[in-house]
């Protein structure tokens, strides 16, 4: 990893630093996601994951719909994980290898690079999940269970591709924010476990308040989903990644 910022220049942006706006800055931020090596291990323990799951889950007597909802419930607890530490990964290299200011001096606009920086986590942990929750249809099919409600086994999984989305941008955030891949990661981990189910069982919150809680029901197969439970998690990651923003816009990389 010691030779990020010399995989960076291959971005073409720094060959003529702040020329070609937004898509320059996000050229620059795939090659320094891509060319680290964490993140290709990260994504494919996700699949993988979920491909061993599908292979030697016991599905004697579940429905297909059961069956989905139980793969997806992995996909939330470890997938959701992995793309956090993803998306932390994305600003605390920077810091812990003093390659932000290498990033600023070549995008030239704060925004952009946060904006970058959101875009390929979001493209990536969209991605990631997204055949995640593809290893877990093809899994009932394989099992020759019925899928008598796949409008809902659908939306489910929507909602689980949502909720490891927003998760890895939480993690981009707080890294971005601590300036520190370790607490961030930390943070990432204790919140939706373990903080907001104390919240519910201590304090008698309703976990239709809760970020990660509310949104990773929507990773359920119901009747009707209830799509505001998103709004918490979807605030969440905004109020962050907006904080993080203004704190790189004035501290000095």
């Amino acid at each position: 990893m010691n030779n990020i910022a010399a995989n960076l220049g291959r971005a073409g942006v720094a060959r003529s630093p702040g020329v070609g706006g937004f898509g320059a800055a996000l050229r620059y931020e795939w090659i320094n996601l891509t060319t680290l090596r964490s993140t290709w291990v990260l994504s494919g323990m996700a699949v993988l994951l979920q491909v061993v799951h599908a292979l030697y889950d016991d599905r004697t007597g579940v429905s297909g719909a059961d069956q989905f909802s139980s793969g997806l419930r992995l996909t939330t607890m470890i997938a959701a994980v992995l793309v956090s530490a993803i998306g932390v990964n994305v600003f605390g290299a920077e810091y812990r290898y003093r390659t932000i200011a290498t990033t600023v001096l070549t995008v030239q606009s704060r925004a952009r690079v946060v904006l970058a920086k959101v875009a390929v986590v979001a493209g990536f942990g969209a991605s990631a999940s997204l055949l995640a929750v593809l290893v877990d249809y093809l899994g009932v099919l394989l099992s020759g269970a019925t899928t008598d409600d796949p409008v809902g086994m659908a939306v489910a999984g929507l909602g689980a591709v949502l909720y490891v989305t927003l998760s890895g941008l939480v993690g981009l955030a707080l890294a971005g924010l601590a300036r520190h891949a370790v607490a961030a990661l930390a943070v990432v981990l204790l919140w939706p476990t373990v903080l907001e189910p104390l919240l519910v069982s201590g304090l008698e919150i309703s976990p239709k308040v809760l970020p990660f809680l509310a949104t990773g029901a929507l990773a359920e197969v119901v009747p009707e989903p209830q799509w505001y439970l998103a709004l918490p998690l979807a605030g969440l990651a905004t109020i962050l990644l907006v904080a993080a923003g203004t704190a790189l816009s004035r501290r000095d990389t």
